[in-house]
């Protein structure tokens, strides 16, 4: 049996999978927004191009991760991402990185979620924006049942 955790009850803490870890994500609180979740990761020399910016996977992992977390939250499983479509607005140099994932639709098994990626070190400027689509691993019953 694997226990489901919720990230976004251990703020600050480096949790997630152990290449979650590796990239120094760390979740974050959602003032005003609670199905909302945050992630956050430091701008590091080795997670950037050749121009300095972060480079464009490190940011679409950092939208998934906080699409499926926020996804994961609305469930209450285990999910798997199905779909991720982003946008890349401005690059990222300053930092620290802030995604925030919102569910905008939760149905039984599947989830879409909005996230926007913004360089807080730079104005909070937006960077991205993904939509994510992911399904539960364990079907939730229906309502009413």
């Amino acid at each position: 049996m694997v226990e489901i955790v919720d990230p976004a009850d251990r703020r600050g803490e480096a949790v997630g999978t152990p290449f979650q870890r590796a990239l120094g994500v760390r979740w974050s609180a959602v003032e005003d927004e609670p199905a909302a979740v945050a992630v956050e990761l430091a701008v590091r020399p080795e997670l950037c191009g050749p121009a300095g910016s972060l480079e464009g996977g490190v940011v679409a992992t950092l939208a998934d991760v906080a699409g499926a977390a926020a996804a994961a939250r609305a469930l209450g499983t285990m999910v798997a991402t199905e779909h991720i479509s982003i946008s890349y607005l401005a690059p990222g140099r300053v930092g620290p990185v802030r995604a925030v994932g919102t569910p905008l639709r939760v149905g039984r098994r599947d989830v879409v979620a909005e996230v926007r990626v913004s360089d807080l070190g730079n104005e909070s400027r937006l960077m991205a924006v993904a939509l994510v689509t992911v399904r539960g691993l364990v079907e939730r019953p229906a309502d009413g049942a």
